[in-house]
């Protein structure tokens, strides 16, 4: 018997315990995660105290990313005033607290902390480093921010890391429940960023929602409410910034003309035989609603109106409910239903597949020339398989001579 052969085992689970106890005991205790994030969090207020950029931060349960977008493309116009400066805005979805404070330090794509106790010790070393370039390097007078909530995001600690000079709330409803539990939860949370706008700030709120009233008595700046749902809204609390800010409302209008919504939010589609509205990237019961009326309002008396929605995820206990009410609201707007997921079952839809690549699969053979097709769900549905599986199918279309 080969005795060497008996001993690497032998050495390979002795290796593996110290590796684990120098893991454990050492590394973790000196760099855990939550450890990393305080000392990248920190690094961002050195950078933001430093530059003392122009903070407007953006939250609500529906068009937050759209609003933001549409904000940062209008201050940064062209024909915007050369006294506005750079503007910097949040990038993909970068609304937590580590996001947000990789915004503050100019990163451009989505940051992640490190597992590897080698990358976390990368890390704490470079920052310092980074943090003195980009606070000594061009930087932007005024910074759009989104502001999320969930697991990763507190927004008492958001608030410290960029206080905002003017906040905006675009409409709350039921969103994140499973983590804040009830509306008034959301609402609890969500009015921490009003209440730290200071008096020489302003407070702009969405209305069409139950909670104006309570977020308006959180407020300390004056408070401007605005009208209006998807697109519209995010117009309206741009001209309300505007007007705030000294800015001509003619910026607003050249930018409408120009801008495009961001990626997977109520991006229409026009392709070969169909028209997509693209609302992929999330949805919670509001924002269902929104791409629901969308649909009916973009479907014209020739198309069919075919509704392709995956489930809704972080409702909590109250779930189910929120699914049967969406679905019941999307009978009234749709010619065909589809679900994708198990909660998709209360919305009682024509069709129903079990995940979104299945739904792909079968797509093709549920649609008719003309169709208007809304594509919607949460992010953990992974709506957008569907959406570039009706691209294929139109570009197919198109290779395929029409008939006489």
């Amino acid at each position: 018997m080969n005795k060497g052969n008996q001993v690497e085992p032998f050495v390979g689970k002795f290796g593996q315990k110290v590796k684990k106890l120098i893991v454990d005991v050492v590394l973790e205790p000196l760099i855990p995660l939550d450890r990393l994030e305080s000392y990248l969090i920190f690094w961002a207020r050195c950078v933001f105290w430093l530059r003392k950029p122009f903070i407007i931060g953006i939250t609500g349960s529906v068009g937050k990313s759209t609003t933001t977008a549409f904000v940062a493309a209008v201050l940064s116009h062209r024909d915007a005033p050369r006294t506005i400066g750079p503007v910097g805005c949040t990038l993909e979805n970068m609304n937590d607290n580590v996001g947000l404070a990789a915004t503050l330090l100019d990163f451009k794509s989505f940051l992640v902390l490190p597992w590897s106790y080698v990358g976390r010790l990368t890390m704490f070393c470079w920052l310092p480093f980074r943090a003195l370039s980009v606070a000594l390097g061009s930087y932007p007078k005024v910074m759009v921010l989104e502001f999320g909530v969930g697991s990763t995001a507190s927004f008492r600690r958001l608030v410290a890391i960029a206080p905002p000079d003017i906040a905006v709330v675009t409409r709350i409803g039921a969103a994140h429940l499973e983590m804040m539990k009830t509306l008034d939860g959301v609402v609890r949370e969500k009015s921490l960023l009003v209440h730290a706008v200071p008096q020489s700030g302003l407070v702009i709120l969405g209305q069409g929602h139950e909670h104006v009233s309570h977020l308006e008595q959180a407020a300390r700046a004056p408070v401007v409410k605005v009208s209006g749902q998807g697109i519209e809204l995010s117009q309206n609390v741009a001209r309300a910034i505007c007007q705030h800010m000294g800015i001509p409302d003619e910026v607003v209008n050249s930018t409408i003309k120009e801008f495009k919504n961001p990626k997977g939010r109520l991006n229409r589609l026009d392709l070969a035989g169909m028209t997509v509205i693209d609302d992929s990237y999330n949805a919670n019961p509001m924002s269902m609603e929104l791409g629901l009326d969308t649909l009916d309002k973009t479907a014209t008396p020739s198309h069919r109106r075919l509704a392709v929605l995956g489930f809704m995820a972080e409702l909590g206990a109250e779930g189910p409910l929120y699914h049967a009410q969406v679905g019941a609201y999307a009978r009234s707007r749709t010619d065909l239903l589809i679900g994708v997921g198990e909660l998709s079952k209360l919305y009682k839809p024509d069709h129903w597949f079990d995940s979104s690549e299945a739904c792909a699969d079968a797509i093709e053979n549920l649609l008719c020339m003309n169709d208007c097709v809304l594509v919607k769900g949460s992010h953990s549905a992974r709506m957008e398989l569907v959406v570039k599986q009706l691209r294929k199918i139109a570009e197919r279309r198109q290779l395929v001579p029409v008939q006489a």
